[in-house]
């Protein structure tokens, strides 16, 4: 149930981030979209849990108390049609602050997840920071690989970076 709703706030709240419009055909082709990131926060779950013999619920239980863990970046979802929405500094300044801003729910989940392994996986406070780090550590790789994806591929990202820096 809590994956659906994750994709609910991804499939809402980023098309009116991007166009500033909603409409059911933008909500169902952006859940499509959308929905590989829930797959991939399925599968870094899947591979938190798995490892820990000893939780103290079962692993569907675990999983969906791991969507639970997912309201720093639903709340950083939810508020980037804000972010887009004001007009503030050069054209590009809401993807700056979008980017920037990306590292208080990365901050937050950090803790989320410790205390997630903690309670639910019972593990020891070390092997609930090395759960952590690996967490951390996949959703960097994935965050990185989706948003050079985006930018359209390494050569556009490179390009963007150039005339940031040169001031163009």
């Amino acid at each position: 149930m809590r994956p659906a709703l994750v994709l609910l706030v991804l499939a809402v709240s980023l098309p009116i981030t991007a166009v500033h419009n909603i409409t059911l055909g933008l909500v169902l082709r952006s859940a499509v979209i959308f929905s590989a990131i829930v797959l991939l926060q399925l599968g870094i779950g899947a591979i938190v849990i798995a490892t820990a013999p000893g939780r103290r619920v079962s692993f569907a239980r675990a999983l969906d108390l791991w969507f639970a863990g997912h309201l720093p970046y639903n709340l950083w979802t939810l508020f980037l049609p804000f972010v887009t929405a004001v007009p503030f500094g050069p054209a590009d300044s809401p993807h700056e602050l979008m980017g920037i801003s990306i590292i208080a729910p990365f901050v937050w989940t950090a803790f989320v997840v410790a205390a997630f392994c903690r309670v639910v996986l019972d593990v020891t406070p070390g092997g609930a920071r090395r759960r952590v780090a690996l967490h951390m550590a996949m959703v960097l790789v994935a965050g990185f690989a989706l948003a050079i994806w985006a930018a359209g591929g390494a050569a556009a990202l490179s390009s963007y970076l150039l005339r940031r820096v040169n001031g163009l």
